[in-house]
């Protein structure tokens, strides 16, 4: 779990754009995700926005473009896939 962590904590990007520059959103983003055993990602989804439209978007892109390690059989034995969910924080560069 830690290693999905911080994969997904090295490919987050803070939202671009006018929208982005104007209101420079903080929050946090719990999202949850489902990973087949193979690391294929099946679904995902937000848990508890972040009142922002533009994180909880940054957050699901992440999810999504982030490519996952398969997990062993001994992690969740009999699974074939496994639900996650991972808080992402964003605060604006500078």
């Amino acid at each position: 779990i830690a290693s999905i962590r911080a994969t997904l904590n090295a490919n987050k990007r803070y939202p671009t754009g006018r929208e982005a520059s104007l209101q420079r959103p903080t929050g946090r983003v719990k999202v949850w995700f489902i990973l087949l055993r193979n690391g294929t990602l099946q679904d995902a989804g937000i848990d508890e926005s972040s009142n922002s439209i533009l994180l909880d978007n940054a957050a699901l892109s992440t999810v999504r473009r982030t490519n996952y390690s398969a997990w062993p059989e001994s992690s969740w034995p009999n699974q074939s896939n496994h639900k996650f969910t991972v808080t992402l924080d964003y605060v604006p560069l500078n």
